[in-house]
This record gives structure tokens, C-alpha cells and sequence, in this order.
């Protein structure tokens, strides 16, 4: 942490909302947030004050994205391209293990979302942007071991949970994980991000393998390979876990839809309605929420008109050139043709109008 960022956050320059949130005591998965508890000096105190109209400058500018559909690219490309930093609602991620505290975006409100700062402990250190930064969240929906009973929700569940995150705070003598919390109206424009609907349920699966592995679960890798088959090995042990969820969902064994890894189908195509849904909540009772989407697939074919839309929409200048995008190309054959008219069925049965006139590029002959 630099000694200007020092400065802003010492407690001698404002009240900080933080002491009167643990002196309740609150366990740490208990949702931290400002909102309703921070309070201005009134009268000429001297002491630091943000102004109402710069203290949420700069904007939230939403990655909306499914987890392995581009993320870390997109948030890589725009800090190199535009020498911006970028944020993220997941403050470990930010922050640098000898620090106490996970750095909000803004000074006054530590529920995030969080920055690197300018330490250059873990990135190379940039400036904030002036007017809109581009946020990391991949809302909710996504859980990868669970049934409908978790991963149905409605618009305003994902829309709260678009704004959740965790952050290191240090409210005892030791710093800890918080579950943090901010309003979705403090943003202010939104990036959905796609990936093919096939190839991510696949990366998907090539990043549980990973974890097996960190883990060391033998029995689970001997199993499962990591190629078609392991895959298809992982759809049946999810069908299984949860079929009396999915039973009580469908109403019926025969209701079950026959795609593989229909449960992971389903979150895909949920989460992407739930984008519109989502965001037209924060539109309809708040302000304007210009939305642009990008496609994964359109950094392998035009990098660099996809990269120069994105940061124009987030109204980044360009000083460094765009890296070259390489993509896996040992996606093709995991699914038959049969599961892949399966699996268009349940998408498409699923999606939302405007989401389906995005994604039906994906799909083969859809009927």
C-alpha cells in the first residue's frame, strides 16, 4: 500500500464505518457493508470529506461472466491495453498476504470492490480509472456440486449476489475473511461476457480435474480422466447425486431432461438469462445500465476490434498494444451428435428471447 492510500485510509482523516460495524461482534459470515451505517461529520470539521457527487468515482462497470468463459483475459487485456487497473468483488484475489486489509475502490466503503492498489506487490502497479472500472463478478447460479435446490434462483437473488463478494478485513488482532456486500445501483455499466455454451461445461470440468488434483484425491482421478469419457463420468455421478432433487424439479424420472450434465446446462443458460433479468431490475427502479456483450470465441478471430469496443465502452484510451489470444483446440468430440440435439433442446427450451438471439450462432439446425 502506498503512502498516498495510507493517508486516505487512516482513521484520522474520516469515521470510519467499520467501528460501529464490529462492535457488534458479528462472526465473519455475517455480510459486512456500509450502507446503512456510514454518516458524514456535519459542520466545518477539517477533517477529511469526500464529496457526494466523487465518492462513488470511479463507476462499477460489471465483467459479468460465467466462471472459465474469459474472465482473467478480459480483466489482463483491458489494465495492459489501457494501463488502468482493473477490480474485482473477490479481495483475496488483491490482496498481498502481508497486508492487513483488502483495498476498496473506495476510501470510505471497505465492502469492496477491491484493487491491487499501487504497491506492485501483485500487479503491476496503475492507476484507477477516472470513470468507469471494469469489475470481476461472476454473480450466482454457478455452484458446480449441488442440485436445483441450490442453483435455481430468481432475477434479485442473482442480481444480490452479482454484488456479493469476500474481502481480508482486521477488526480483531488478526485479519480474516468477511462475506461483503455492496448496492447493485452503484453501477453503472455492465460487460456480458459469452463462451460457447459446449466448450465452456468442458473447461469447466478441466478446472474441477485440477482441483482433484491439488487435492490429491486419487480415487477421483483414477475415475475420472480428463478427456470425453471423465467427462461424461462426472455428468452421471451428478446425475445421481441429485436425482431425487432433479425428480422433485421436473416432477417426474421421465421429466429429467436426457442431456448430459444437464444440471451444468442448465446453470449456463439460467445465469445468462439471469444477466438481462438482473440487470433490468437496476434499470427499472434505479438508472441506466448500457449492457455490451462480448464473445469469447471473437478474441481468436478479431482480437483487436473486440478489445477496442470493450475499452471503448468502458471509455479507456488505448496506449499499449493488444496481446495475441490463443485459445484450447481439443474441445471437438466430446459430445455425439445426439446429446449435442439434447443439449440444444434443453438450452433452448430454457432461454429467454433475448439470450437465445445471442447464442443460437452456437448451435447447429436448432429446432
Amino acid at each position: 500500500m502506498s503512502v498516498k492510500e495510507r493517508k486516505i485510509l487512516d482513521e484520522a482523516h474520516y469515521e470510519d464505518a467499520r467501528k460501529q460495524y464490529f462492535k457488534n461482534d458479528l462472526n465473519h459470515h455475517q455480510r459486512y457493508s456500509t450502507t446503512y451505517q456510514y454518516h458524514r461529520p456535519t459542520g466545518p470539521s477539517g477533517q477529511f470529506v469526500l464529496q457526494p457527487l466523487n465518492e462513488f468515482l470511479p463507476h462499477i462497470a460489471w465483467l459479468m461472466s460465467f466462471p472459465n468463459s474469459g474472465t482473467s483475459y478480459t480483466m489482463t487485456m483491458v489494465a495492459r491495453s489501457s494501463n488502468k487497473s482493473h477490480a474485482t468483488n473477490y479481495g483475496d484475489e488483491v490482496t498481498p498476504a502481508d497486508e492487513p486489509n483488502s483495498l476498496s475502490i473506495y476510501p470510505r466503503r471497505p465492502e469492496g470492490p477491491f484493487w491491487p492498489g499501487m504497491s506492485g506487490k501483485l500487479h503491476t502497479p496503475r492507476d484507477l480509472p477516472d470513470k468507469y472500472v471494469i469489475t470481476k463478478t461472476h454473480c450466482g447460479s454457478r455452484c458446480v456440486d449441488c442440485g436445483p435446490d441450490e442453483y435455481i434462483e430468481t432475477p434479485l437473488q442473482f442480481l444480490k449476489r452479482c454484488a456479493l463478494g469476500h474481502a481480508r478485513l482486521t477488526p480483531a488482532k488478526q485479519r480474516r475473511k468477511y462475506d461483503v456486500e455492496y448496492p447493485p445501483e452503484r453501477v453503472y455499466k455492465a460487460i456480458h461476457l459469452y463462451r460457447n455454451p459446449f466448450h465452456n461445461i468442458i473447461a469447466r470440468y478441466h478446472l474441477e480435474h485440477r482441483h482433484k488434483g491439488y487435492k490429491n484425491n486419487t480415487k477421483w482421478l483414477k475415475e475420472h480422466s480428463n478427456d470425453s469419457n471423465g467427462l461424461h463420468q462426472w455428468c452421471k455421478d451428478l446425475g445421481k447425486t441429485y436425482q431425487k432433487q432433479d425428480i422433485q424439479f421436473y416432477g417426474s424420472k421421465d421429466k429429467i431432461p436426457k442431456a448430459p450434465c444437464h444440471g451444468e446446462f442448465y446453470k449456463w443458460i439460467q445465469w445468462h438469462n439471469l444477466v438481462y433479468e438482473g440487470v433490468d431490475i437496476i434499470i427499472d427502479s434505479h438508472h441506466d445500465v448500457p449492457l455490451h456483450t462480448v464473445f469469447y470465441e471473437d478474441y481468436t478471430t478479431k482480437v483487436n476490434e473486440t478489445a477496442l469496443d470493450i475499452l471503448n465502452f468502458l471509455e479507456l484510451k488505448q496506449v499499449s498494444p493488444f496481446r495475441e489470444f490463443t485459445a484450447r483446440s481439443d474441445y471437438d468430440g466430446y459430445f455425439t451428435s445426439k446429446e449435442i440435439k439434447h443439449i440444444t433442446s434443453l438450452i433452448q427450451s430454457i432461454a429467454i428471447n433475448r439470450t437465445w438471439s445471442d447464442i443460437q450462432h452456437y448451435f447447429v439446425d436448432p429446432k
